[in-house]
Parts: C-alpha cells; sequence; structure tokens
C-alpha cells in the first residue's frame, strides 16, 4: 500500500465531519428552542435572574418556530384525534429534555395515583373522610418531640427553633436553597449515600407489558393481537448500582395488612426521625442536618417494614443515644448492588406493585447485566403481590414533606447478585486454565471495570435521581 488516501475514503471523511457537524447544531439549536426558553422563564428554579426570565419569555415569543410547531401539534390532533395524535401534540410542544414534559409526566402518573390514595381514606366507613385526614395531622402531630422534652439537656421546642435561626443566620443564602426543595425534582444541599453506576440499560423496554397493551380486538387472521401502545412517557434506563456502606438511623415502617404506603406510615415513621435529627430529640439534644433519600425496606409481606436515612458523616460514627421513648435504632448498610429505576408523583400500594413489577420485568429483561435478582431465601412461597418472599426491594424517596405532587421523584430498587456462571462452558474451561496457571506461580491479576458513567451537565437538564457525593 502506498498510504495515499483513496477519493471515495476523502467523500467519507468529508461526510462524517459534516454529520457531526449538524449533530452539534442541532443539539445547541435545542438548547435555546422556544420550549427550553419557555422552561427558563417559568419553571426552572436555579441559575436564572428575574431579568433572564423576562428576556427568556420574550425571545421565545418571537422564535418563528413557536407558530410552526404549534400549527403542527393541532394537525396531528386534527388529522388522527386525541387518542392517536395527543403522543405527537406534546412531543411536539413539550419535547423530551423539557421541565414541562417532566411535569406532564408526573401530573399523569398523578391521576393514578391520587385517586388511589383517596381511597385509604374511604376504607374505614365508620368515619368521614374528612375526620380520616384530621385524625393523620393530629396523630403525626402528637409523635413530634423536641430535644428536651424528656429531661434530655435540650430547650424543647424554643431550643429546636433556635438551632434553626441560629442555621439561618450563619448561612441564609444556603437555608434558602433549601428552602426551595420544594420545587425542584433533585433536592440540593442534602448529604447523601455515594454509589457508582456500573451500568444501565435501555434493554427489555419493548418487551416489558408496561410498553404494551391487549388488543381486545380481532386481528386480520381473527385472533386477538399484543401491540405496542404509543405513548408520550420517557422510558428511563435501568441502573446498577454498587451503594457504598453507611450507617444509618431507622425506625419501624409498620405494615397494616395489605395498606402499607399510607400516609399515617409513612408520616410516622418520618415524623420519628425528623425529629430525632432536626429537632434533636436525642441524650444531649443534638441538632444535626436531614440526608436523602429515605429508605423504605420492603423484604416480604411477612416482616416489619423499616424506613431509614443516612447518618450525617460527622455524626455517623458517635451518633447521639436515643431517649427511651423512642423507637429510633442504628444499623449499617452494608456495601449493596442494586438495579434502580425512578418513578415520578406519591407512594401508594397500588404504585409500588406496578413499579415492582416493572423493575422486575426489565431486570429479566436485560439480561446481560452479569447480575441476577438476589433471593436471601430458598423457600418457594409467594406472597400477595406474586414475588418470592426472598427479593429484597427498596423504595427511596427524594423529596422533602410540602414537594409539589409533580415534582417528586422516587426509585424502585431491588436488591442484585452476581450470576452464577460455573455452568458456562467457556467459564469452566477459563477456570481450568487459571488453576493450571496458578500451579506455575503465575497468577493473572483480573480488575474489574466499574467505570462510572458520567453525562454531561446542562443547567436546563433534570435530574432524575440524586446525584452521589
Amino acid at each position: 500500500m502506498n498510504g495515499k488516501i483513496t477519493s471515495p475514503t476523502r467523500f467519507g471523511i468529508l461526510f462524517v465531519t459534516l454529520g457531526l457537524v449538524l449533530i452539534s447544531t442541532v443539539k445547541a439549536l435545542r438548547a435555546n428552542s422556544w420550549q427550553k426558553r419557555f422552561d427558563r422563564a417559568f419553571l426552572q428554579v436555579d441559575g436564572v435572574t428575574a431579568e433572564g426570565r423576562f428576556r427568556s419569555f420574550q425571545r421565545a415569543l418571537k422564535d418563528p418556530a413557536l407558530r410552526s410547531d404549534v400549527s403542527k401539534a393541532i394537525d396531528a390532533i386534527r388529522e388522527k384525534g386525541f387518542g392517536k395524535g395527543h403522543p405527537e401534540f406534546i412531543e411536539i410542544l413539550w419535547p423530551e429534555g423539557t421541565q414541562a414534559r417532566q411535569d406532564l409526566e408526573a401530573i399523569n402518573a398523578l391521576t393514578k395515583q391520587i385517586p388511589e390514595r383517596i381511597n385509604e381514606f374511604e376504607n374505614d366507613d365508620s368515619i368521614s373522610r374528612d375526620s380520616a385526614v384530621i385524625d393523620i395531622v393530629r396523630s403525626v402531630k402528637e409523635q413530634v418531640r423536641f430535644g428536651g422534652e424528656t429531661g434530655n439537656g435540650g430547650g424543647g421546642a424554643q431550643g429546636a427553633v433556635s438551632s434553626l435561626l441560629e442555621r439561618y443566620r450563619s448561612d441564609p443564602k444556603r437555608c434558602l436553597r433549601l428552602a426551595e426543595n420544594i420545587l425542584r425534582n433533585a433536592p440540593i444541599e442534602l448529604e447523601s449515600p455515594s454509589y457508582e453506576v456500573l451500568k444501565t440499560s435501555l434493554k427489555g423496554v419493548k418487551a416489558t407489558s408496561s410498553d404494551q397493551q391487549k388488543n381486545n380486538g380481532k386481528s386480520d387472521d381473527g385472533r386477538g393481537s399484543t401491540v405496542k401502545k404509543k405513548t408520550f412517557l420517557t422510558v428511563a434506563p435501568l441502573e446498577l448500582r454498587r451503594y457504598d456502606a453507611f450507617r444509618s438511623v431507622s425506625t419501624p415502617f409498620l405494615a397494616e395488612g395489605s395498606s402499607s404506603y399510607t400516609l399515617r406510615n409513612m408520616g410516622s415513621a418520618l415524623t420519628e426521625i425528623f425529629s430525632y435529627l432536626e429537632f434533636g430529640n436525642n441524650v444531649g439534644a443534638t441538632v444535626m442536618p436531614m440526608t436523602t433519600p429515605f429508605f423504605i425496606s420492603n423484604t416480604s409481606s411477612k416482616e416489619v417494614y423499616k424506613m431509614f436515612v443516612k447518618l450525617p458523616w460527622e455524626n455517623e460514627s458517635d451518633p447521639p443515644k436515643t431517649v427511651e421513648s423512642s423507637r429510633i435504632a442504628f444499623d449499617r448498610f452494608p456495601e449493596t448492588i442494586m438495579s434502580t429505576l425512578p418513578f415520578p408523583g406519591i407512594c401508594t400500594d397500588e404504585e409500588i406493585k406496578r413499579q415492582k413489577t416493572r423493575l422486575v420485568e426489565r431486570v429479566e429483561a436485560a439480561g446481560d447485566l452479569g447480575w441476577k435478582i438476589r433471593k436471601y431465601t430458598s423457600s418457594d412461597d409467594k406472597n400477595d403481590e406474586g414475588y418470592e418472599y426472598g427479593l429484597e426491594f427498596f423504595i427511596l424517596q427524594y423529596n422533602p414533606p410540602g414537594t409539589l405532587p409533580w415534582r417528586r421523584m422516587n426509585e424502585i430498587a431491588v436488591v442484585m447478585e452476581r450470576r452464577n456462571l460455573t455452568n458456562d462452558d467457556d467459564l469452566v474451561k477459563d477456570e481450568v486454565e487459571i488453576e493450571l496457571e496458578q500451579e506455575d506461580d503465575e497468577m493473572p491479576t483480573f480488575v474489574e471495570d466499574d467505570t462510572k458513567s458520567d453525562p454531561e451537565d446542562d443547567n436546563d437538564s433534570n435530574m432524575t435521581t440524586i446525584n452521589s457525593d
């Protein structure tokens, strides 16, 4: 070979270069689209001044693409009807990657979740819905405890308020950012457990029942068929994570038969943890900052669930002792591999069942993770949800109380373990070769590639999970 570049090769290089330029240009235009500008003007919480919001609003209105996109969206509804045309309508006006789209998807989830939450108050025929809500509020209020109320050296409610005021005086900007967390999908200024993303997967999305619906009609051959349902919902990737070990503060999360994720149960557990940390309900009345997320362990219907959070790192080695009346306990959360999927909105019993099904299907369909769902018992018994008792689920809730419902982001997680690959002929052969090499004192070094993928941050992007510290 003479080393010269042929004409077709030169044209190929030119074509690839032009393609890359076009792709980068499209991305730049998308970042400055009228949809993104409306996001900055009305929905974005961080990094935008009042002047910047007004300027973004003006530029969005002057964008010629605004009128054409609205016209296209209306045409889609006219031509296809609302049932078939609304996914295209939403994709044009609120494309994936905008805060408006994320809010719409959360509102869509809430249309199922809110009626399920309301049904919690209608299960008891002896009391009205309003009375049930008042009873829950009164119960949670009675469980609030301040340092010093039980003779532990604090100043009670007055001492807790003084501590909060002192915290505000020392760093008012940080306190303001914390207060703004009720408007964010992903809260900031809060410590969280560290983890590493080992793998991500979008495989199995088309194969899961969540993305299909049964066609009750007949196909051309007279038989029923399963067809993919067109939807505007964004499909989140499955993440395989390695969580570092941490020490946690926990309290029992009482399950009431089939109704576990009720306001009463979650409110009671959260109040007790919050009282221990933020209100100093401990020996010495030490006030500590909250961390995120709240973990709810869900190992089986035969066990009492548990809510826990990571202890702040300053107190992790020597946390304040609990008062006698408290149910608070300290646990060691070991290094754990979990598969996770995010979901928006609020947690109800029905929603958690749906998310468990979705997660298990996605893990099984992914297939090439090198890990499988762990079962800590060999029992073949099934619980009421149809899962083996040994499956270890966790529900992760990131947002503080008071967060706008359509900004709430949660995750469902299941504990994983290494697949038993010894039955694979190639791997058995490799193990034999390794043993022979070991006999010759030639020990090979195996390094697992756990490189974490760090996606490029964008000021307009919306997080679905909290970043690791």
